[in-house]
């Protein structure tokens, strides 16, 4: 297995802990933006936040790029959050979004940070990609009649219909919302099953993303929509 790290630097005064520094911006509320695409052994972390929902968790947030000319698999993402003198508070993971992922392939992710007595002394946090090397993978499924609207209970939702292109059926197939505020900015990751589940091949399913964050769905300008199945 091989790992990468990404180091995040919010505008607090924390030193360096490793040779790697992105330059970073600290919104308003607690987002932690990357201002350009870094790319990390291989691996291109495209944007990465510090997000809070509604119910005052913690997430860490992030789209990154298989920048390689191989296939990765079992990709999991280790997220440390770090206080006060760069001391840290804990250690979370969570697999990505979308894979396998072939080169060039993009992949949201979306840690959760479940313990909320850090909420106030999180300053910083690095994000360290696993992952293994594996055999192309064919995914063509394509996306297409999206839909989107805020209801006035403040419920956003995404709808869609997405079509299986392979010979073989579409196990397991879920598709991925990451939402963007008015400044591009990454502020959720949110998914859910096709309807039918499976997908028979050259067939086509239907799709409905609910995002229940109130604090999330006033908020979203634009989104990207990613498949993935098994």
């Amino acid at each position: 297995m091989k790992s990468v790290l990404a180091m995040d630097k919010s505008n607090y005064s924390l030193g360096s802990i490793f040779c790697l520094i992105l330059s970073v911006v600290v919104m308003c509320n607690l987002s932690v933006v990357l201002t350009t695409a870094e790319s990390v052994f291989g691996l291109k972390l495209v944007q990465s936040h510090l997000t809070l929902d509604q119910n005052k968790f913690h997430h860490i947030i992030g789209i990154a790029q298989n920048d390689m000319n191989i296939t990765l698999d079992d990709i999991f993402v280790q997220a440390i959050i770090l206080g006060d003198n760069n001391t840290t508070l804990g250690n979370y993971s969570n697999q990505v979004a979308v894979h396998p992922l072939n080169p060039s392939e993009e992949t949201p992710f979306d840690v959760l940070i479940y313990d909320m007595n850090y909420n106030n002394l999180i300053k910083n946090y690095s994000v360290d990609f696993t992952y293994n090397e594996t055999k192309t993978n064919e995914r063509n499924l394509e996306i297409h009649s999206t839909s989107s609207k805020l209801d006035a209970t403040g419920f956003y939702f995404i709808s869609g219909r997405i079509t299986n292109n392979m010979n073989a059926i579409s196990n397991s197939t879920t598709i991925i919302a990451a939402l963007n505020d008015k400044n591009n900015n990454l502020i959720g990751i949110w998914k859910a099953q096709s309807e039918p589940y499976n997908i028979p091949p050259f067939s086509t399913a239907s799709f409905t993303i609910p995002v229940t964050d109130r604090s999330t769905g006033f908020n979203i300008n634009n989104y990207t929509l990613y498949a993935n199945n098994s």
